[in-house]
């Protein structure tokens, strides 16, 4: 499985890539098929249901994360740049269309690069090490709490 197609595993001086509908891959028969599946259509419409407006699923084992936006359409917020993910996202798509909704993409999709378990790990003690270079920084306030929101 190719990994990193689009964002070549950096990220660009925006901070990163998005994903338009037009780059999602054509799907065979049979992925169209079991993209149909009624539990996977059910699914996808009981999540577009007014009541869940605004929450996110993240779809761990598939890379990417939808939020319900209203008005029956789902929003990719976040994608991880690897080929499975591309193909379950575009598979994710038909069953929305079944369900009646839409899914919306650029400008909204967050391409990531894919990290693999072992590189990961390497990433995430760096992390650790530049947070707490950070904390110990003079005039560092570690009270302040907030979220951006795009």
């Amino acid at each position: 499985m190719e990994e990193n197609i689009m964002t070549k595993g950096i990220y660009t001086e925006a901070g990163y890539i998005t994903l338009s509908e037009e780059q999602l891959p054509a799907l065979s028969a049979s992925a169209l098929h079991a993209a149909a599946a009624p539990d996977d259509i059910q699914f996808m419409a009981d999540f577009m249901a007014k009541e869940n407006v605004g929450r996110l699923h993240w779809f761990e084992h598939l890379g990417f994360t939808l939020q319900n936006v209203g008005a029956g359409v789902l929003r990719c917020v976040y994608m991880v740049d690897h080929e499975i993910a591309v193909h379950a996202l575009a598979m994710a798509n038909e069953t929305i269309g079944a369900g009646r909704g839409s899914l919306e993409l650029a400008p909204y999709t967050v391409v990531r690069p894919f990290v693999a378990n072992d590189q990961r790990d390497e990433v995430e003690a760096s992390d650790d090490q530049l947070k707490a270079q950070h904390q110990e920084a003079p005039g560092h306030d570690s009270t302040v709490v907030g979220m951006e929101v795009a």
